[in-house]
């Protein structure tokens, strides 16, 4: 794995043009010890975000649908109202590609991963222009649920819009670390948050094993 040394950069700071310039997929190690490095995600090539977010869904319908059959038992609507939740469920699964396929143009086919990892912990950022499209995207959609009077939409709209460009992990406080090798991926979880870290190949047995040696309170799978 080839590590290269520069001075002390903020790379939360950085566009996507400056990103691009200085190197995708590469790891930076900074003067003060501090791993970078800026992970270019294609993702209709890596299908691990639409992947977790159906995962999600699908445990929602699941509970939806026991609570609906405890409800409905001995009723002659469970059939009609199971069908009723599976289009639906058809219809979200369109629309989630549908949203995956328009936010891989609006970031251009790429999306730019930014993470800072030291003996403390990990944090995630966005490029700058990109979390500023991510901003804009869920003020819309706060706006349109405003309009259609969904207070959930505007309430996770709004929270989406004014949240802070970054995201960050002790290493002490992480209580699970997976790998999915095939994906370029490690979840680093808190009790509160899934942090996705993506990582390069060349880089990914390092990242892997300075994680999983720094969480000691962690279940390693």
């Amino acid at each position: 794995m080839d590590i290269k040394n520069i001075e002390s950069l903020d790379f939360a700071s950085l566009s996507s043009e400056e990103a691009s310039e200085l190197g995708l997929n590469v790891v930076f190690l900074e003067e003060d010890g501090t791993y970078n490095w800026i992970y270019c995600l294609k993702m209709f090539q890596n299908l691990s975000m639409f992947k977790f977010i159906m995962k999600v869904i699908g445990i929602i319908y699941a509970f939806i649908i026991i609570t609906m059959l405890v409800l409905t038992r001995g009723s002659d609507d469970f059939l009609w109202l199971l069908g009723i939740f599976g289009l639906t469920f058809v219809a979200i699964v369109l629309i989630v590609l549908f949203s995956i396929w328009l936010v891989d143009k609006l970031y251009k086919g790429n999306y730019m991963l930014i993470y800072e990892m030291n003996e403390e912990g990990i944090t995630f950022s966005q490029t700058t222009d990109q979390a500023q499209i991510t901003r804009t995207i869920a003020a819309t959609s706060a706006a349109v649920n405003a309009v259609s009077g969904n207070v959930g939409g505007v309430v996770a709209g709004s929270g989406l819009a004014m949240r802070p460009n970054s995201y960050n992990a002790k290493f002490s406080k992480v209580n699970s670390v997976k790998g999915k090798r095939s994906d370029n991926l490690i979840w680093v979880n808190t009790f509160l948050q899934y942090l996705m870290v993506y990582v390069p190949d060349e880089a990914y047995d390092f990242v892997w094993n300075y994680i999983t040696e720094r969480c000691v309170n962690a279940r390693i799978s």
